[in-house]
């Protein structure tokens, strides 16, 4: 089995908190700036900007201004206070904390440093607007009488002090990893069909990890506390493998199955979790964790943006996929969905498993479970290079790439170059030449022969020579 030092943490995230209005969003643009590489914007954010990966010289964390996400006009000043600071402390790995300059150390800000303090996290505190150095002594005494340390002046609109800023936060960002999301692959390289083998049943012998994600209300909470009270279920905590995310091990017919982040899907009412973005972060920080995702969906709701976006997330993440529309005995039987006619609307859908179920009664249970063994199955599955040739040469002849200018686009053979998430190399003479269009195609007809249940997979061009 695989320990919990075996799964990549998420980057730390650093979070920008303060009062409204004292700079939070300037100084976060102004990091950006001042660090040109950036590697990733969450995908299903369509507001501004204010969470972003980013990498530093040899370091790589990820930035959100909690302002930015969790003030509102209707939010009176001490609300939307508590519930920036709740949601650093509960989300975040390291803090930033704003101060005015011109208006001193305000009581708004005593509660929330108290608060920081007792959380034991790392924290910088930052006094901005400091753009005059002759009273820059001045008002840094205001701060320091009242024991706050580390602090540095600085100016995010000038960019001064972002430096000095950042200096007491780089003990603890690691070195810029990999991609997380890819921390799990099997590359098969020059791997013998016997070493293959071998691996991917060392896999299976280990727990399918499990991340139950979707919108708020949508049953998560409902069926993971089914699942965990089940009598036919054997259950035990385990150490999650995030900062605070408590994961689940459940056994269903003699077969170990690890749901990860339980804690974080059974919190209730100490965060705003309608924020779009909270659901985007801790996703991402799921996903990372998991093999298949189960995404639950209400019913009663029908498949909404907010569902689409969260599945986009699990395919661009190429996680296994089951669909799971819940709250089914909820819903009136002339108003629920045909699921068998999903993919026919959604065909970017068709490829994944989509059941109906009740989290609340346990009805169709055993079918979620079957789908998962399904699913990750066909997840660590390894497709020959013969019989995936096989699959695609004959298509490709009756339907080859259209042509460039400079001549035929010939795709001379494919292979399977990774399992956990799937990758197949399609080898051409003008891979360029292979467009996006194209290459769903051909993904619609592999999956004819080689259905590849719920598992996104990558097709990706090579020239003829590349990887000889």
């Amino acid at each position: 089995m695989s320990s919990d030092k075996d799964v990549p943490p998420a980057l730390p995230l650093v979070a920008i908190l303060g009062r409204p209005n004292v700079g939070k969003s300037t100084l976060f643009n102004r990091l950006l700036g001042e660090n040109r590489a950036i590697t990733m914007d969450m995908p299903g954010v369509t507001r501004d900007r204010h969470y972003a990966t980013v990498t530093q010289g040899p370091y790589a964390y990820r930035l959100v201004d909690t302002g930015g996400i969790l003030f509102g006009d209707d939010h009176p000043l001490g609300e939307a206070i508590r519930k920036q600071a709740l949601f650093a402390l509960e989300e975040a790995d390291l803090l930033i904390y704003l101060f005015d300059a011109k208006d001193g150390y305000n009581p708004m800000d005593r509660e929330v440093v108290e608060k920081i303090r007792a959380s034991g996290k790392p924290a910088v505190y930052a006094v901005n607007k400091s753009d005059a150095p002759t009273r820059e002594s001045v008002l840094m005494a205001d701060f320091y009488k009242y024991g706050v340390n580390p602090l540095v002046p600085v100016s995010a609109l000038h960019g001064l002090g972002m430096d000095e800023l950042l200096a007491p936060l780089a003990p603890y960002l690691p070195s810029a990893p990999d991609d997380p999301m890819e921390a799990h692959r099997l590359v098969l390289g020059d791997l013998s069909e016997e070493e293959i083998r071998e691996r991917i049943l060392k896999r299976l012998e280990e727990p399918a990890r499990i991340a139950v994600i979707g919108r708020p209300n949508v049953g998560k909470s409902t069926l993971i506390n089914h699942l965990l009270g089940e009598e036919r279920l054997v259950t035990s905590p385990l150490p999650g493998t995030t900062r605070d995310a408590i994961d689940t091990l459940v056994t269903w017919k003699g077969r170990p199955y690890r749901f990860v982040d339980t804690a974080g899907i059974r919190k209730r009412g100490k965060i705003a979790e309608a924020s779009e973005m909270y659901g985007i972060i801790r996703t991402e920080r799921t996903l990372i964790q998991a093999e298949i995702a189960v995404v639950l969906i209400s019913t009663p709701d029908g498949l909404t943006d907010g569902d689409l976006r969260i599945i986009r997330q699990v395919i661009d993440a190429r996680r296994g996929l089951v669909l799971v529309f819940n709250k089914w005995d909820a819903t009136d039987p002339k108003e629920a969905p045909d699921l068998t006619k999903l993919g026919e609307r959604y065909p970017f859908l068709a490829f994944a498993p989509v059941i109906a179920l009740s989290g609340l009664t346990g009805k169709n249970i055993p079918a979620l479970f079957r789908h998962i063994d399904t699913v990750r199955s066909w997840y660590y599955r390894r497709i020959g290079t013969s019989a995936l040739n096989r699959a695609i040469l004959p298509v490709v002849e009756h339907t080859p790439p259209p042509r460039l200018k400079t001549g035929a686009v010939r795709i001379l053979y494919a292979t399977q170059v990774q399992i956990a998430p799937t990758v197949i190399h399609l080898f051409s003479n003008h891979p360029d030449g292979l467009s996006p269009t194209y290459l769903q195609f051909l993904t619609r007809k592999i999956r004819e022969i080689h259905p590849f249940t719920g598992v996104p997979f990558l097709l990706r061009p090579r020239g003829k020579k590349e990887g000889e």
